[in-house]
Parts: C-alpha cells; structure tokens; sequence
C-alpha cells in the first residue's frame, strides 16, 4: 500500500501531467487529497490503487474554468447498440486505457497544491505548486 502513491506520481510525472513552479502572484492553488481503493480482477487478485486527485469543488466558474463537458454514451444508445450485437450474433470487446484521463491537454492555467509529505521545495525553501499541463481526476476544465 505504500507504493501506491509513488506509483501514481510517477505515472503522472511519466505522462508530463504538470510542471513544479512557484505559484504566481494573484493566483490560488486547488487543493488536492488522495482517494484509495482496492481493485479486484476477474480471477480475484486484489490490487491496492493511489490517485491524487483535485478538490474540483473548489474552483469557481468563470474564474479557474468556463463550461465544461465530458462525452458519455447514452444509455437508450448503448441498449441500442447491444440490441444489433444479439442481432446479428456479434462479438462486443472491451478495453480499458490506462490514466486517460491524463492525456488531455488543458486550456486553462490550474495550479495545484503538491501532495502532503511529497513536497518539492524551491532553492530558497520556498512551497511549490504544481502547473497542470492535462487534465487531472476531479479538475473543471474545458476540453
């Protein structure tokens, strides 16, 4: 369990998810916080998983982001969809890509607060702050 979040950092950091920088005047940090959960497959192998997320209900709209959307299937057109699968005898495969969330760039500038005991501290000693450059779980966006 203790590796979870350095696995996550380092996936982020993999991903170029943020740069640390020093937070610029007239701007506010989002906190962040941690979110833990243990992961089960289909042969009951269980995983423990870290993900450092924002505290998106803490930025305002029309200041930290305009308007924000996230695509989703319909429900009426997924029972559609699987209606022609049984139809016409079709196969239906899955697939899962791994952070996805992390592959969207951001047109906004969202600063965020580093993760407590995971501090990255200037020359000076002075508190750092990550600059998102993509999406981050829980972040209000325009995508």
């Amino acid at each position: 369990m203790e590796k979870c979040p350095w696995k996550e950092l380092n996936s982020l950091r993999e991903n170029d998810t943020f740069e640390i920088t020093t937070l610029p005047e007239g701007k506010h940090p989002v906190g962040g916080k941690w979110v833990y959960a243990i992961k089960e497959d289909f042969e009951g192998t269980r995983r423990f998983k870290a993900r450092y997320v924002a505290k998106g209900y803490n930025q305002v709209k029309g200041i930290d982001y305009k308007e924000t959307f996230a695509p989703t299937a319909n429900i009426t057109s997924i029972r559609i969809l699987m209606q022609l699968v049984v139809q016409n005898d079709l196969i239906v495969h899955q697939m899962d890509v791994k952070t996805a969330y992390l592959h969207a760039p951001i047109a906004e500038e969202i600063y965020l607060e580093q993760p407590e005991g995971f501090e990255v501290l200037s020359d000076t000693g002075e508190k750092l702050v990550y600059k998102l450059k993509k999406s981050l779980l829980w972040v209000e966006t325009v995508r």
